[in-house]
């Protein structure tokens, strides 16, 4: 595979890119991280997590399961996950699945990102939360963050299925200690 774009993310920081229907991102982490997308051609048309689960008919995702926007239509599929040994990426709570200066702090970093496109703040979708896991009590439907601890990093591979703006920003609660940096790799398949 020939890399087009590769990316260091700093601790609580951001970074947005174009991908083109094809393309897959590699996303390597020991931390959480928050994703969001939308569509190159049409920008008001994103990421939803609520239609993800509806048309997968789950609430986590796992191989060959698309991510959809809010029109519908199919994102990105997942294609390789290394942190379904450990939890599973969060489809349910906000921007980081922690407190709300860290829920603040994503939304910076990725309307920072973002701001090439001219996205404002208010118009970016609650995210696929990559390797933070919660649990969802079926008696009273209470929903709670669940830590996983990798002791080094996992990588989650998605490939676009349309041309796409994608967003990334690490969760500030998850890189606590001594976690690795975020790495990311846009490649061709």
């Amino acid at each position: 595979m020939t890399s087009f774009a590769e990316i260091v993310l700093a601790p609580k920081e951001g970074s947005a890119f174009e991908m083109r229907a094809g393309q897959v991102i590699g996303i390597t982490a020991q931390s959480g991280v928050s994703l969001v997308a939308f569509n190159a051609r049409d920008l008001n048309e994103r990421f939803d997590q609520a239609r993800t689960k509806v048309y997968n008919m789950k609430l986590w995702l796992d191989l060959g399961d698309k991510l959809f926007s809010k029109l519908n239509n199919p994102m990105m599929t997942v294609v390789e996950d290394g942190f379904k040994p450990y939890g599973r990426h969060d489809l349910q709570l906000g921007h980081c699945a922690g407190d709300s200066a860290d829920s603040a702090a994503v939304l910076r970093s990725l309307t920072q990102a973002l701001a090439h496109w001219n996205i404002p703040a208010h118009s970016i979708p609650m995210p696929l939360n990559a390797f933070q896991s919660c649990e969802i009590d079926v008696v009273s439907g209470a929903i709670t963050p669940v830590p996983v601890p990798l002791s080094s990093p996992v990588t989650l591979v998605l490939k676009a299925e349309m041309d796409l703006v994608v967003a990334v920003a690490e969760c500030p609660a998850a890189s606590a200690g001594n976690a690795a940096p975020v790495r990311i790799a846009v490649v061709e398949s």
